[in-house]
């Protein structure tokens, strides 16, 4: 007798998918929340970038990076490696202006779940996050921590400008 081992499931349908079958095999509207990953790994987040920079025209590198402009901040996402884990780290650039700007101000929300660092090349500051990509659970999660971070460096905007 042969024992044969065979692929079910979800991993059998992506097998598929990436070996030449294109469509689905099944409803996959019909799978249940709970049987739903609880989040979105390296390689699907990589692969994300990667798309959505290739449909906005820029080149793509081994190491995916997506850049939006959000209102008046220039974001920038990618996946980058911390210890054995990964994480999505988006920064935010602020418009140029004048360095002598006190970082007092924010002083009580820079440890919270950003830093706001000061790029001298460029004349701006950069709002910096990490988030672990455990704590994401798709690509909707994604793209709203995308607008997270352009919405914290406009709230730092108008905090360092005293409005």
């Amino acid at each position: 007798m042969t024992d044969v081992a065979a692929r079910s499931g979800l991993p059998a349908v992506m097998w598929l998918r990436q070996n030449g079958l294109s469509r689905s095999l099944f409803n996959e509207e019909a799978i249940l929340e709970e049987d739903r990953p609880d989040h979105i790994g390296g390689y699907e987040v990589k692969n994300l970038l990667a798309d959505l920079a290739r449909l906005s025209g820029e080149p793509v590198g081994a190491r995916p990076v997506l850049e939006l402009l959000i209102g008046d901040i220039l974001t920038r996402a990618s996946v980058e490696p911390a210890g054995l884990d990964l994480y999505l780290c988006v920064t935010g650039m602020l418009p140029p202006c004048d360095g002598g700007l006190p970082l007092s101000a924010l002083a009580g929300r820079r440890h919270a779940d950003f830093e706001l660092l000061w790029h001298a090349d460029h004349g701006r500051y950069v709002v910096v996050r990490k988030i672990p990509l455990h704590s994401l659970t798709d690509e909707r999660s994604v793209m709203d921590e995308l607008l997270n971070t352009a919405g914290l460096a406009q709230d730092c905007l108008k905090e360092l400008a005293g409005k």
